[in-house]
């Protein structure tokens, strides 16, 4: 029977890399060529990882971002679209408009308990 350390030594050596997968100890879906263009295509952005998604075929949009970032290439984020003002009030005017209704006093932030029991009694 082996003892503990003969165990432990077996097992850590078993998950040393031999001679036979010594270079491949790192998988990857992307060639050198691939490689070569991300470079080329750097600084990236969401377009040309979608364009480059497509090219390559076997890759998804994020894997190639993912990729470009563990590379050190610059991914350039898309700015997010912005909400279209509109003209109707805020919930703050909403608010404001109540106060004054109601006749209470004049203040930031959320109705308060007694506020809303006054509105309450206001409105039954």
């Amino acid at each position: 029977m082996p003892t503990i350390f003969e165990r432990i030594h077996s097992w850590i050596v078993g998950l040393a890399p031999d001679s036979k997968t010594k270079g491949n100890l790192l998988m990857s879906n992307y060639t050198e060529t691939m490689i070569a263009r991300l470079n080329a295509e750097a600084p990236l952005d969401l377009a040309k990882a979608q364009a480059l998604s497509a090219e390559f075929g076997n890759v998804t949009h994020r894997s190639v971002i993912s990729k470009a970032k563990s590379l050190g290439l610059e991914y350039v984020k898309a700015q997010p679209a912005r909400k279209a003002k509109t003209d109707e009030p805020t919930k703050a005017d909403i608010l404001r408009g109540i106060r004054l209704a109601t006749a209470l006093p004049d203040r930031e932030g959320d109705l308060t308990k007694a506020e809303l029991s006054t509105i309450l009694m206001a409105i039954a």
